[in-house]
């Protein structure tokens, strides 16, 4: 998984990260990359403080279609400068420089860097960035950690947390409950107008110890071509029942054209054959669930052998291209672009994305229950990112998130504007029909500097070309599926045990992979789940259930 936040240019400008999502295509919550993993960990103890309470900022340019906590607001076009707002109230006084490490995967920033030096005057105080490259993020990340010289701001990757960082968020980073923990927030605006939804990953074992990079909280998704499918049913998907979305396969696969419905990928150790869309089809829960007091994985419930049954007659009936096991998620995206397949499990930027052909119409299925009834969608982690605070007194502490309130500025605000944007004439300039254009300067400057690593607005969704349908089917998506988002019990809990189980994981996957393809039978599947169960789960089960239950 990663995050791509292309450089403003005069196709496009995707704001507050945009478009350039990541994640989604996230798994099953970001219960970990592979189903048994840890989740957003624990770190302290005591009491479960309350999230910060949201309050949305509401100032600024009315959006073309409004948003909500869990649904992202859609623009048209750039806000004028008549409509920008000042979101931070006096000048940021910080003392002394302020180091940070975040992640970038852009080109460095050339040396000389005339935006960084305009962001370091309006944010007032000096900023030593370590930017690194993602390739090579975690092993940075350990280098520095181990150390022994934290900087104050470190940027903790949703998608790639490192080994016991509880404990290590424990003895290096500042407890920020009581800064920002309920209506403590209100101290900082453009902090309180993060979503709930992303905060939930940073409070960890009851504490809050980061502000969340938002995204939106939706997991994968079943991305279709609408397009493609009416030309040859007639209609746009719509499949209400399993029965409907057997016929709606059915009805657009032709092998002898190559073309088929749906495609899975591999993921490298597994393969993917859209498991949380159809496991959601079939109620499966977004990786564990609550029967009274005892947490159920996912893999227990008759509901997974149902799914895998199903996913099995699909495959046979060759409704899945045949070389899922080995597709790329950049292969399976090509295949979907040249309409060689219908659908594909993705992540919710997959709607919009802005390098696709021109003419190609993506949208997303929205989930249904088998037998009919109301479906669920998995909930992601809400956020690419959270940015930690070293330890140190109150009073720096309390500078450090003025700072990061004030890298938090919403849409519309002079100063959301300037972080975006940089400086008018020298990083962008505004047409004459209003759309605003990086120069060179500002690509090469403003992305590379990577300060929205610690700290963005709310996602939104912003174009400058006519891609309004694309932003309007993720927006029409996000809406009627936000009442259907699934948490996870484990969010916020950490188990030890989980990040070391890849193997029997990866074991128990590649038996339900050979039964999909037949060559091995549904005992075999029964009998792998009994085994992982008894040698692994069980022991993740009791670490989960043991926070649950100091927790309640």
């Amino acid at each position: 998984m990663n995050d791509t936040t292309p450089g403003l240019s005069r196709r496009t400008f995707l704001t507050a990260a945009g478009v350039g999502l990541a994640v989604l295509g996230l798994g099953s919550a970001l219960t970990g990359c592979t189903p048994g993993g840890a989740t957003s960990g624990a770190a302290g103890s005591g009491a479960l403080v309350p999230l910060p309470t949201y309050v949305p900022i509401t100032k600024g340019p009315t959006p073309d279609l409004a948003g909500s906590a869990t649904v992202q607001p859609v623009y048209y076009s750039a806000p004028k400068e008549s409509e920008l707002f000042t979101s931070v109230s006096g000048k940021t006084a910080i003392s002394g420089a302020v180091s940070g490490f975040v992640i970038s995967y852009s080109p460095p920033a050339p040396a000389s860097n005339s935006y960084l030096q305009a962001a370091e005057k309006q944010l007032g105080c000096k900023l030593d960035l370590q930017v690194v490259p993602a390739d090579s993020f975690a092993p940075k990340f350990a280098t520095v950690m181990a150390g022994g010289s934290v900087p104050d701001l470190v940027e903790f990757l949703a998608f790639q947390l490192p080994p016991s960082y509880p404990q290590l968020l424990k003895a290096q980073f500042a407890d920020l409950s009581d800064h920002l923990s309920g209506d403590n927030v209100k101290t900082y605006p453009n902090l309180a107008n993060l979503p709930t939804p992303s905060w939930e990953g940073c409070r960890i074992n009851g504490r809050i110890y980061g502000v969340p990079v938002n995204r939106p909280p939706f997991g994968n998704m079943l991305i279709s071509r609408p397009d493609v499918i009416k030309d040859l049913t007639g209609a746009e998907p719509a499949p209400k029942t399993k029965d409907d979305f057997t016929e709606l396969c059915k009805a657009v696969t032709d092998a002898k054209r190559n073309r088929y419905a749906i495609s899975g990928q591999s993921n490298g150790d597994s393969v993917d054959w859209g498991y949380d869309f159809i496991g959601a089809m079939f109620g499966v829960p977004n990786g564990w669930e609550l029967k009274g007091s005892k947490l159920v994985h996912k893999w227990e419930s008759d509901r997974w052998l149902e799914t895998l049954s199903y996913i099995k007659e699909l495959k046979d009936a060759g409704y899945y291209h045949p070389d899922t096991p080995s597709i790329s998620g950049s292969q399976a995206k090509t295949y979907m672009a040249n309409g060689t397949v219908l659908m594909h499990q993705d992540g919710i930027s997959a709607i919009i994305d802005p390098g696709a052909p021109e003419g190609v119409v993506y949208d997303a299925i929205l989930p249904f229950a088998a037998d009919g009834g109301d479906g669920i969608v998995y909930q992601g982690s809400s956020m690419f990112s959270f940015t930690a605070i070293k330890q140190a007194d109150e009073a720096r502490v309390k500078e450090l998130l003025t700072l990061l309130n004030h890298l938090a500025a919403p849409y519309g605000s002079t100063e959301g504007f300037f972080l975006q944007y940089g400086v008018e004439g020298e990083h962008h300039t505004r047409e004459a029909d209003g759309r605003v254009v990086l120069t060179e300067a500002g690509s090469a400057q403003i992305g590379p500097t990577s300060l929205n690593r610690l700290a963005a607005a709310p996602q939104i969704l912003a174009t400058a070309v006519p891609m309004e349908e694309r932003l309007r089917r993720s927006h029409e998506w996000q809406q009627k599926a936000a009442p259907m988002l699934q948490k996870s019990p484990i969010t916020g809990l950490y188990s030890e045990t989980a990040g070391k189980t890849a193997s029997a994981t990866n074991n128990l996957s590649s038996t339900m992979n050979e039964y999909i393809l037949g060559r091995t039978s549904f005992d075999a599947v029964k009998s792998g789940i009994a085994s992982w169960k008894q040698s692994t789960n069980d022991k993740v089960r009791a670490e989960y259930q043991e926070q649950l239950e100091k927790l309640s």
